[in-house]
């Protein structure tokens, strides 16, 4: 059985990521997001990182006995999640550990510079939002009413409480009346770095809603020397990036587990 790490414990995880750029990555590590499994707290050989969406495959793939317990912690803590293999090794593993039951998928990475970033242009993006609508800083009430609702939950998931989240992250929202209608937020954090997320209810796609509330977030991380990571599910997503001023850089693969019916 693995063991799960407490957020004051996870110093035995760092040589896996101490050359790793990956915000979400370096976040579980230094504890301020995620869930950390390794299979014996001294010297671990290998472990397993969630992030919300996305899990991380560290170390020396295990054999055997090892094995089989990691697979059961993937199919418990990140059956839904994007998998992704530290090397070419842990790739192997997981097309010989999951066979027919694994589909690759691409994702796109975005250059950050912020010399890319047209600070005036952020600003009417801002501005540009439909009557009546208005962009607000997250702040406790709305990460509880952020945490009801299935479509924005992703915007503050990763921090489990109110006071973790204003104590490390931030986010804005556009709201009407009561009501929220999109946002972008921090998804993790790490030593200077956020990685975004956006989300907008369905209902109001294609209103500048998801623009303008990620050129307020932008906004927030340039005043305050932040780096914002943008890492995108699809083409539309990097549309929206490249719109606020991000750069290609690559697509990329990684790996899903398919529906099943059963383990």
């Amino acid at each position: 059985m693995m063991i799960e790490l407490g957020r004051a414990k996870r110093q035995v995880i760092q040589p896996f990521c101490a050359d790793s750029r990956d915000v979400l990555l370096r976040g579980a590590a230094e504890g301020t997001v995620g869930r950390v499994w390794v299979p014996h707290l001294s010297n671990p050989s290998y472990c397993l990182a969630v992030v919300g969406d996305f899990a991380y495959l560290l170390g020396l793939p295990p054999r055997g006995e090892m094995a089989l317990e990691l697979k059961g912690q993937i199919f418990e803590s990140a059956r839904q999640a994007f998998l992704y293999p530290q090397d070419g090794r842990w790739a192997d593993w997981i097309e010989e550990q999951f066979p027919g039951q694994q589909r690759i998928v691409t994702r796109y990475a975005l250059k950050k510079d912020e010399h890319h970033f047209d600070l005036a242009k952020l600003r009417g993006y801002t501005a540009a939002v439909p009557k009546g609508v208005r962009l607000k800083r997250i702040d406790e009430k709305l990460y509880h009413q952020i945490m009801k609702e299935e479509w924005s939950r992703d915007l503050c998931a990763s921090f489990d409480t109110a006071e973790r989240f204003m104590a490390y992250a931030f986010g804005y929202v556009a709201v009407k009346g009561r009501e929220i209608l999109a946002g972008c937020s921090c998804y993790g954090v790490s030593e200077g770095m956020m990685e975004i997320e956006v989300d907008t209810r369905r209902d109001w796609r294609r209103n500048g809603l998801a623009l303008a509330c990620s050129a307020a977030f932008l906004l927030e991380c340039l005043e305050k020397g932040l780096t914002p990571n943008w890492d995108a599910v699809n083409l539309q997503s990097v549309g929206l990036a490249e719109k606020l001023g991000y750069v290609f850089d690559r697509e990329y693969q990684v790996y899903r587990l398919k529906e099943m019916e059963e383990r």
